[in-house]
């Protein structure tokens, strides 16, 4: 723990320095504003009601569309698993709709739903909803199959096999697609914003871009990261609780 701790503190020193030997070099801050001046900013907008109210915004969404596509991709990666006729018939609809990219979802999302509030939860279900799915079809479908007769073998209820044996061996590919979905959520929920959105940082990095704020762009930027690596430490540690709790049950 502190050997990641130690690497992660020195990564972040080397990024601040190749920032602002970067910065010095351009020595124009309208281009590529400073770490010291995007920190001293940041804290500017942290001591403002509106800053919160437009993280918790980009918050919700985030987690509404990635709530949406955990329920919507375990119910549809468990049952392509389990049956190889519903595997057949919606795995090439899952890859398209993996294929789409998202300026032609954000087109859709506009002429569905309009700007406003649900085309960025539109947008986030749709990027998550293929990588929770697929991971979870490809973990029920490297489920060891003798343990499954065995145990049929055995008269085990067809519930303590799904939980036991189905469900148990498929959480470490949940806790992997989960993992990759946090990472792209932020860059999803901020892109339908600039795009498509009314409010949120995605919102504010766009009106900071059109009023030629390069500082509010970076200062907007550092809260998504600061955001992205928060809500992966959170989930390590709710994927950790989890196995104790399966393997004690």
């Amino acid at each position: 723990m502190r050997n990641s701790q130690l690497g992660l503190f020195a990564a972040i020193l080397i990024i601040l320095g190749i920032w602002e030997l970067a910065y010095l070099a351009v020595g124009n801050s309208l281009l590529l504003p400073g770490p010291i001046t995007t920190f001293k900013r940041l804290g500017e907008l942290c001591t403002n009601l509106e800053f919160y109210l437009t993280v918790f915004t980009t918050f919700s969404k985030a987690v509404l569309g990635l709530a949406l596509a955990l329920i919507a991709g375990v119910l549809a990666g468990f049952s392509m698993g389990l049956s190889r006729t519903i595997y057949t018939l919606f795995r090439p609809l899952v890859i398209v709709m993996q294929s789409v990219p998202i300026v032609s979802w954000l087109a859709l999302a506009v002429l569905w739903w309009g700007i406003g509030f649900r085309s960025p939860v539109y947008i986030v279900f749709l990027t998550l909803f293929p990588i929770i799915t697929l991971n979870i079809v490809e973990g029920v479908r490297n489920v060891d199959v003798k343990l499954v007769e065995m145990a049929k073998v055995f008269s085990v209820s067809k519930s303590r096999i799904f939980k036991d044996i189905y469900f148990g061996s498929t959480l470490p590919f949940i806790a992997s697609s989960l993992r990759i979905s946090v990472g792209v959520m932020w860059k999803s929920v901020a892109v339908a914003e600039f795009m498509v959105g009314t409010t949120g940082i995605g919102r504010k990095i766009f009106d900071a871009k059109s009023y030629l704020e390069t500082t509010d762009v970076f200062a907007y930027t550092l809260v998504l990261v600061i955001l992205g690596i928060l809500s992966e430490k959170m989930l390590d540690q709710f994927a950790k609780r989890t196995f104790r709790y399966v393997d004690k049950s």
